[in-house]
């Protein structure tokens, strides 16, 4: 029996009526944490303003389309309020839909509470949140969980009519972000079977619908293609030049970056901390030895995948946004460690309740330490950082 869209909804409206208390709540929280985030550091960075400036009108979105939809949206949001604020609350906004997709992603996945740690401790990285709520499009790399989760959604609802469109404009979005096109056909090959069943059941007219809805979305990033060849070059995160003798060196800061240390970049970071702290840099490992032995999962084999796009684009001399880029892939890694600490601790004791909850506490507590941390770090130590202040020492008001 084939899922309807207007079932689906009518399920969520009628989520919405019975739990209207916890929007109620919620819909505020979430305000602030948008409003207080925004507002670290106090001043702006030259970066930020820079962007403001590319979305200060249609014409310069579409002069240079290269992210979009993320300068559509700060274009909006900055004639409401002509702040560098507007802009951050974009990021955190885009940051908070990453949040979610990565969770949602790491459900099907994983266990729920491997899926909820890890993405708890993603949320609250400091260089994850750095990159949130900096005004800039870089967290728009961020995003491809975004069009894994839709496609989920897709898999396992069946949707015939709203699902597979909302799959293909998500898709439509994500190609303005640069690297794109790699993760697409990295994802392609390993997903095209997948891609093409999540969509056999979808009728013609939806189909032909969502289609036209994704050329013409991706007309303007075509047309400024043949306009300016350097924008593909922008979009393909190839450099104008490279030193090929530096490319080893290169490839190796970004896993460097995780583990040891990354480059200096006061923007998004204390000195050169790497992004790991020692809780998350030991569950990662712990994953990957996890994925070691289930080398035939399709999702494995796309970690790798993904793990060699990375080391290439950052050889190419973008490691910033090659560690950028990696990120939410490096969490689901520590979603597998944390699983398979798990399943070991339970095949011990598979009947005893009181050991198993002890487990499933010290992990939590493992997580939680992390996560304090890395709070700690984001919050306290960055902002009052010597190299930060020099960094973000502009006005927020946009000229």
């Amino acid at each position: 029996m084939k899922y309807k869209s207007s079932t689906r909804i009518t399920s969520f409206v009628k989520f919405a009526k019975n739990n209207w208390q916890t929007i109620v709540v919620v819909l505020p929280v979430f305000i602030g944490t948008i409003l207080f985030l925004s507002r670290i550091p106090g001043s702006a960075a030259e970066a930020e303003h820079t962007t403001a400036q590319l979305s200060a009108s249609l014409k310069n979105v579409f002069d240079n389309p290269i992210n979009a939809p993320y300068k559509l949206v700060a274009f909006f949001a900055t004639l409401l309020s002509p702040s560098v604020l507007a802009v951050r609350s974009v990021s955190i906004l885009f940051f908070f839909l990453s949040i979610l997709a990565l969770y949602y992603t790491l459900r099907h996945w994983h266990s729920n509470r491997a899926a909820g740690l890890a993405t708890a401790a993603f949320a609250a990285n400091s260089i994850a949140l750095a990159v949130g709520r900096l005004g800039t499009e870089l967290v728009m790399i961020m995003g491809w969980f975004i069009f894994t989760g839709m496609l989920l959604w897709q898999v396992h609802g069946k949707s015939n009519k709203i699902v597979p469109n909302l799959v293909l404009v998500a898709l439509a979005v994500l190609l303005y972000t640069p690297g794109a096109p790699w993760f697409f056909f990295v994802f392609l090959f390993f997903y095209w079977d997948r891609f093409r069943k999540a969509f056999v059941n979808v009728k013609n007219r939806h189909l032909i619908i969502g289609v036209i809805a994704l050329i013409a979305l991706l007309a303007p990033l075509v047309i400024a293609f043949t306009k300016n060849p350097n924008t593909a070059i922008e979009w393909l995160l190839l450099p104008q030049s490279f030193d090929i003798t530096n490319l080893y060196k290169s490839a190796l800061q970004v896993p460097s970056a995780y583990i040891y240390k990354m480059s200096l970049n006061p923007l998004i970071n204390v000195s050169s901390l790497p992004v790991f702290d020692l809780a998350s840099g030991f569950l990662f490992l712990i994953g990957i030895y996890a994925y070691s032995k289930k080398l035939r999962l399709d999702r494995t084999r796309l970690m790798i995948a993904v793990s060699l796009v990375g080391l290439i684009v950052g050889a190419l001399g973008q490691v910033m946004v090659a560690v950028i880029m990696l990120l939410p892939f490096a969490f689901s890694v520590i979603a597998a460690g944390i699983e398979y600490l798990l399943d070991e601790w339970n095949g011990i004791f598979p009947k005893n309740p009181f050991a198993r909850s002890f487990g499933l506490l010290v992990i939590t507590t493992v997580v939680l330490f992390g996560m304090y941390y890395q709070l700690t770090r984001f919050l306290v130590v960055w902002p009052q950082a010597v190299e930060t202040r020099n960094t973000y020492n502009q006005s927020r008001i946009i000229e």
